[in-house]
């Protein structure tokens, strides 16, 4: 009868307008058909011939499936979506007309929150319409429905076809985010981001069985961190994946990297704070997987220089976690995806102002965590293992940052930690022990930092590198000033930050124990005499006075360690063999008798050590001393080849193990000590200044310093 009305002159055909009647005409009497395609082409050439009868066209189709859902003719609303998306896509120029009656249909039919099939029919063709440019502005349209009903999707929970709605869900939102994101002309969606991206997020925790193996970027490691997505290769990716429309957790994915390919500056914010309240309010900061898993897509799809921001709202975020007083391992977490973030942002956007205001940031966190575990008093083990893995994690966060940098941006990161200790150590500044006390631990910690990160600085193309660009006087005057500390701690520290900072050949790892071998070929060292100088003489002939005199004090602290002497002993050596120069192997020397001296006239005051008016040391430290020396002097002397020097060291060495074998090494650090041994030090088991002056002379180096005596510099020791 239909079909009859509209072709015949009966009943007034002619009072139904011919745009009711072509689109009468699109649907068949049998729904199976489908759409009758030649009636659907004259619909189109119509809407194209005369564009002002669209918005009555589409009127009268959003109505016709306003009434088809009305009456549960599911197939008839199924044909009026696909005639409705196959018109708009002729007539897009004209979108504006039309858009709010095509709009108002899909609404209709996404209420209808169980039946999968419509929800698929509408989100395919509000994808269609998303894929329209627009070129005429429509700011008062809303797509708050749209935002809302495709979250619900995301969170569906049903019994059946669950993973298929929240796919839906998630594809929505996919195309609202390319639709509006970058265009300008349209309304702002990042408005919406508090509701779209804990959608995203939440559909991110799914645990398949195969994402862990074979999702896009690994959760565990951060080999791909560096490699941007852009938003056309993402849209590639879920169209050509077949996984993809039955994986919400791969589809989720995609999302959330091309939601932050398309993030601006002024948007990263509303896209980053509901991932971090989302996290929080769920509790998915522990276990570190997750959270590092969701920021390490985010590192991977932002603008490189943008990429200091997502770092900067996750310490004001760990900054409120101080504030709320949470659980160190709550901190923990956070400071590990910071470390994360960090490494990444050094390998692409290097360290700018920003970034040292957030390494500030962090040694103050630093402090706030040992302030708390100082407070603790001890009272919970748990809770200061806490703090203590905490500290670990910010240590390790600016060592890992700071190895991804250049070598003269490492060495400011460095110099800004070493200049930040008196700003750090303000709130110690109390006479009492126990401020003392947390002073010097606090000092420990921060020296650490520095250590890690002097651990990194030791890369091939270094070894081209000036000292004075490897210790600007920022950095070097500090360092030497903190030699002699009273705390055997912090000395510690220092020498072992100083040693990679002069070992440009990776020797330290062969020098590191005081010994006397009988092959020095065994310690595979340089056997002459380099072209390329890779110690700056011209730095060690200006500041070795300096850097002898602290070391001078340092060598003759009363509660020297064993561990202590072996840095000393590596850093002496470290220092000659990488100048490769005659002047700084005689000064070194010097500098040896100048300690011989000293503790013999300390022994032999009266023959009691502890009856002496000199500077008193333990028996252990004076026997470390001369073991010291005697293991500096063989390795010297084999190594530069002087026969006369090397002779004299043999002779002394044989007699020292008949007479005082507690003066060679590894004796000399035994702490059982016969108390009947004289303090008196046989002549013959000393080193001869003259023997060695002279030998040094025959081989061509000039000993005339020997005729100076050698004295510290003063003014020279260490103050907190």
């Amino acid at each position: 009868m239909s079909e009859y009305c509209n072709n015949c002159f009966c009943c007034g055909c002619y009072l139904v307008p011919r745009y009711k009647r072509l689109v009468n005409n699109v649907f068949p009497a049998n729904p199976q058909h489908g759409l009758d395609k030649n009636n659907l082409e004259r619909l189109r050439f119509y809407a194209v011939l005369k564009p002002e009868k669209l918005d009555k066209s589409f009127r009268y189709m959003s109505e016709k499936v306003a009434r088809y859902l009305r009456h549960r003719n599911k197939p008839y609303v199924i044909l009026g979506i696909k005639a409705m998306n196959d018109t708009m896509k002729s007539c897009y120029q004209q979108l504006n007309t039309f858009v709010d009656h095509y709009l108002d249909a899909l609404r209709l039919v996404l209420e209808e929150k169980n039946d999968l099939e419509l929800t698929e029919h509408a989100v395919s063709s509000f994808e269609s319409f998303c894929e329209i440019r627009e070129e005429a502005p429509n700011y008062q349209r809303n797509y708050e429905f749209f935002v809302d009903r495709f979250t619900e999707l995301c969170h569906n929970n049903s019994d059946n076809n669950k993973t298929k709605f929240r796919c839906l869900g998630l594809r929505g939102h996919h195309a609202l985010i390319r639709k509006t994101a970058n265009d300008e002309l349209q309304n702002d969606v990042w408005k919406h981001m508090d509701k779209i991206v804990p959608s995203i997020v939440f559909n991110m925790e799914v645990r398949d069985q195969d994402r862990q193996s074979n999702r896009i970027t690994s959760t565990s490691s951060q080999d791909n961190l560096g490699v941007t997505t852009a938003p056309e290769q993402i849209e590639l990716i879920e169209r050509g994946s077949n996984t993809t429309n039955d994986n919400p957790a791969i589809l989720a994915e995609i999302v959330l990297r091309d939601l932050f390919c398309r993030a601006h500056l002024n948007n990263i914010t509303a896209c980053v704070q509901p991932i971090l309240i989302h996290l929080d309010n769920h509790a998915k900061w522990i276990p570190v997987d997750f959270p590092k898993y969701i920021f390490s897509e985010i590192m991977n799809s932002i603008k490189h220089h943008n990429s200091y921001l997502i770092i900067e709202l996750l310490l004001g975020h760990l900054e409120k976690h101080f504030h709320q007083q949470d659980t160190a391992n709550i901190k923990t977490s956070i400071m590990n995806v910071i470390q994360d973030c960090m490494v990444f942002a050094a390998a692409n956007t290097g360290a700018g102002s920003t970034m040292f205001t957030g390494i500030l940031r962090l040694l103050k966190f630093l402090r706030k965590s040992f302030q708390i575990q100082c407070s603790s008093n001890g009272n919970s083990l748990t809770n200061n293992q806490d703090e203590h893995e905490f500290q670990t994690a910010v240590i390790n966060g600016i060592g890992n940052f700071a190895e991804k940098l250049p070598d003269f941006q490492m060495m400011e990161i460095m110099q800004f930690i070493i200049t930040s200790l008196a700003t750090l150590n303000q709130g110690y500044e109390e006479t009492t022990n126990d401020s003392k006390d947390a002073t010097l631990k606090l000092q420990l910690l921060l020296l650490k930092t520095v250590k890690k990160v002097a651990a990194t600085y030791q890369t091939v193309h270094r070894r081209e590198t000036s000292t004075q660009t490897t210790f600007p006087h920022q950095l070097f005057d500090p360092l030497l000033k903190m030699l002699s500390a009273p705390e055997p701690e912090v000395r510690l520290i220092v020498l072992e930050i100083l040693q990679p900072l002069v070992d440009r050949r990776q020797y330290a790892d062969k020098l590191h124990k005081i010994k006397l071998p009988k092959d020095i070929s065994q310690l595979e060292l340089p056997t002459e005499t380099k072209a390329n100088r890779l110690f700056d003489i011209a730095f060690m002939k200006k500041f070795g006075r300096q850097f002898l005199s602290q070391l001078y004090q340092c060598i003759l602290m009363d509660n020297n360690t064993k561990d202590i002497y072996h840095a000393i002993y590596c850093l002496m050596n470290l220092v000659t063999l990488e100048a490769v120069d005659k002047d700084v192997l005689v000064d070194v020397i010097h500098f040896c008798f100048e300690i011989q001296s000293k503790i013999t006239k300390m022994s032999d005051s009266n023959g009691n050590l502890h009856q002496s008016s000199q500077r008193k040391l333990s028996r252990i430290n004076h026997n470390s001393i001369h073991a010291l020396i005697a293991a500096y002097f063989n390795l010297m002397s084999k190594l530069n080849g002087i026969r006369a020097f090397s002779h004299h060291v043999d002779d002394v060495v044989h007699k020292r193990e008949r007479h005082a074998p507690y003066l060679l090494p590894p004796n000399a650090f035994n702490s059982n000590i016969d108390e009947t041994i004289p303090y008196r030090i046989p002549k013959d088991c000393l080193f001869s200044q003259e023997s060695v002056a002279n030998a040094l002379d025959a081989s061509g180096h000039d000993t005339s310093r020997f005729d100076r005596e050698f004295r510290p510099e003063p003014g020279m020791l260490f103050i907190y």
